[in-house]
């Protein structure tokens, strides 16, 4: 993004409280136009109260939110420069397409000619050309979506704010929908402001993420930066597939972290905290899956990390199928990623195989430091 892109968007300090309970804690962040950025959060996290008060359905308690410079403070809903989609997508069944997608330009009074003009083009970006006729019932649960979208995006908006739009469908059609809305964001240039508990919805596909966690925002940072360098214990746990264990600082020598785990794992790993643990720190400990090399032969490697293993459970499931060991020497359990070759194809439970990997892919977090620790 370059540096002199406009903002769109930018969140000040914003605080929401209801009685006692504090649902959004001083949150602040802005959004370059033309961005797809996603709000990743477990439910109760706070983010779909933050959502509401983008749109205008809440008011902060303090704080101030601008939409292209201006303060929305006291600006209701239906005038501010914001459409949303929601879960359940709202579509009016006594409606056909072209009279759905034309709702909002009706309203504001545009002439007819110009919203048919207006609704056969976004139509058309959204790869329904010629479907305007049809009824909302004759459309797939992919197609509705994209009607939604387009009734939305039809109307221009500066902010497109998106509640867990693919909640509501099953498991293929959600994988479809992700490269779609991603495409879709890119083909118009609005930006795009997603609220989801999937992390695998936000890391395919956004610019920028926020993982928001007990009313704060833990990290924000690009898929990369989140997956290969969380800066928190919750933000390891949260994105993405770990190994997760609790330990005791033994040593550190050259950075290097020497921890026993609570299951009696030996392991080198880094900091992933601004402060040097001390001995008497508890940590929790972080090595993803797929980071773990797999072999069937104790070659000579020179990973930081070496373990003899026994095969104790294979989780079939095609190219994401993981193998759960126990290290030989202390019994600790260790997960990895399957090697997708024909040389485990006959794994099975009880054979033996060894596990290394680096100690920059030990991350560690002391656990009075770490915001999400659990």
């Amino acid at each position: 993004m370059p540096i002199d892109t406009p903002i769109d968007l930018a969140c000040e300090n914003i605080c929401k409280y209801f009685s006692d309970f504090t649902a959004v804690d001083n949150v602040s962040f802005t959004i370059p136009k033309g961005s797809f950025f996603s709000i990743l959060g477990p439910s109760g996290c706070g983010k779909t109260t933050l959502l509401r008060m983008l749109a205008g359905f809440e008011q902060p308690s303090s704080g101030d939110i601008l939409i292209k410079q201006q303060s929305m403070l006291d600006v209701p809903p239906n005038k501010r420069p914001v459409n949303m989609v929601f879960q359940h997508l709202a579509l009016f069944p006594t409606m056909n397409i072209e009279q759905n997608i034309g709702y909002g330009l009706r309203r504001q009074g545009v002439a007819k000619a110009e919203i048919t003009q207006r609704v056969n083009a976004v139509l058309e970006r959204v790869g329904l050309s010629g479907s305007g006729q049809k009824d909302v019932n004759q459309l797939s649960g992919g197609q509705r979506q994209r009607i939604a979208l387009a009734r939305c995006l039809v109307l221009n908006p500066t902010l497109l704010l998106l509640d867990e739009p693919l909640g509501a469908l099953d498991l293929k059609l959600r994988e479809q929908m992700k490269i779609e809305l991603k495409q879709l964001q890119k083909e118009f240039g609005t930006t795009f402001v997603y609220i989801t508990h999937d992390q695998s919805e936000a890391l395919v596909m956004s610019d920028q993420i926020a993982v928001m966690n007990k009313g704060q925002f833990e990290q924000v940072g690009t898929p990369h930066e989140l997956y290969y360098q969380p800066k928190t214990a919750f933000v390891a746990s949260f994105v993405g597939d770990s190994n997760r264990w609790s330990g005791q600082l033994k040593n550190i020598e050259d950075d290097t972290l020497q921890i026993e785990t609570q299951d009696g794992l030996l392991l080198q790993g880094i900091s992933s905290n601004d402060t040097t643990p001390a001995n008497s720190d508890v940590l929790d400990i972080f090595v993803r899956p797929e980071a773990i090399h797999v072999s069937l032969s104790a070659a000579n490697n020179s990973a930081d990390n070496q373990l003899c293993c026994e095969v104790e459970t294979i989780l079939f499931d095609g190219a994401k199928s993981q193998i759960i060991a126990k290290d030989k020497k202390t019994g600790g359990s260790i997960t990895a990623a399957m090697p997708q070759t024909g040389d485990f194809m006959n794994l099975q439970k009880g054979d033996t195989l060894y596990f290394s990997f680096s100690r920059e892919q030990t991350l560690c977090f002391t656990r009075e430091h770490s915001a999400g620790g659990q």
